[in-house]
């Protein structure tokens, strides 16, 4: 028979430990495979296909008569609690139910199709050719004005007298012309110099930024986590109630629970537990899980080997609601937990 249960070392889910008699599977690793009993297909890496697909090869950790196997999320975050299949684990068969408090990691695609954005608009071909750069007339500076070039008259002719008589009071206006624009253009040139070149611009003076004082977050999770223990980190994240999410209290509980902190794996305890509530814990901060009396009962147990007295009464009335239930995972709970 396989027996399958949270894996305890991953409390946020993503991960199942599958447990069978040590002899009914043989070798150091084996493959796993499942079938959906109602729509007859079997669980590839990108959901239910047609053809089998085998996961794994996975560790057999033998404990005694007993064999276990964990499976992770390339299997777990892809089916539904309740689903009827037939789960085979090397050459052990056996058909069913998925457990509820067997979750997905947080965080996981949910099963199905993977939406994609629109594609971006076509491009025109009018969008798509090059802009030509317009073609601007040179502006000449009036401060750097290019001289005047006099085009050369003509020779003249021989004409009779008469003629050169008549021609010389134009030439003598058209010189003259051509001396008053350009004492005109000197004019404006010395004006420009004067009161624009020769006046110095004042320096802009650099504004400066207004200072802002940085108040340190006593409550941010890298603060938390370097506290000494988790004694002073679990009084630290109750000062902290309404300022800290359930990831940051999550964080803590898994680093105490690690290190066998006594009251970190009684919390863990307590928030399984549907019958123990931890007000601050799980009302104000948010901590809380769906009911699962075997997990609460195997954290609770370790509580109390940690030395907690709190974690053994916690335990004592769990394993009396667990007598009355006939869950397979249940009951083997019980057996393991309540018998001391």
């Amino acid at each position: 028979m396989i027996d399958i249960r949270p894996d305890r070392a991953h409390p946020r889910g993503g991960f199942a430990e599958l447990t069978l008699e040590s002899d009914q599977i043989a070798g150091e690793t084996a493959e796993v495979f499942l079938f959906d009993n109602y729509s007859e297909r079997y669980l590839g890496e990108k959901g239910w296909q047609a053809t089998r697909v085998m996961f794994g090869p996975y560790a057999i950790v033998r404990e005694g008569t007993v064999a276990r196997v964990i499976i992770g999320p390339e299997i777990v975050n892809q089916i539904d609690e309740y689903a009827t299949v037939r789960l085979t684990v090397g050459d052990v068969s056996q058909d069913i139910s998925w457990p509820e408090d067997i979750v997905p990691a947080p965080g996981a695609a949910k099963i199905g199709g993977i939406t994609t954005g629109a594609p971006p608009p076509p491009v025109s071909e009018t969008e798509q050719s090059p802009q030509l750069p317009s073609e601007k007339p040179i502006q000449q500076s009036a401060t750097n004005p290019e001289p005047l070039t006099v085009p050369a008259e003509p020779e003249p002719t021989q004409q009779p007298d008469k003629d050169i008589q008549k021609d010389e009071p134009a030439k003598t206006n058209k010189a003259l012309m051509w001396v008053i624009a350009v004492l005109i253009i000197a004019a404006i040139a010395a004006a420009v110099y004067f009161f624009v070149l020769k006046e110095p611009l004042p320096e802009e003076q650099p504004v400066k930024e207004p200072e802002i004082a940085v108040v340190q977050d006593t409550c941010g999770l890298e603060i938390l986590r370097g506290l000494d223990g988790f004694a002073a980190q679990n009084a630290a994240l109750r000062d902290c109630a309404g300022k800290v999410s359930a990831d940051t209290a999550l964080t803590l509980l898994e680093q105490g629970a690690a290190a066998d902190d006594a009251e970190a794996l009684r919390l863990f305890g307590v928030v399984y537990d549907s019958e123990v509530l931890d007000d601050t814990m799980e009302t104000t901060i948010g901590l809380t899980f769906a009911d699962a009396p075997a997990t609460a009962a195997d954290y609770y147990a370790r509580s109390v080997a940690a030395g907690s007295q709190d974690a053994g009464e916690n335990l004592s009335a769990l394993c009396e609601r667990m007598a009355t239930m006939s869950d397979t995972l249940v009951r083997g709970s019980v057996a393991d937990n309540c018998g001391q």
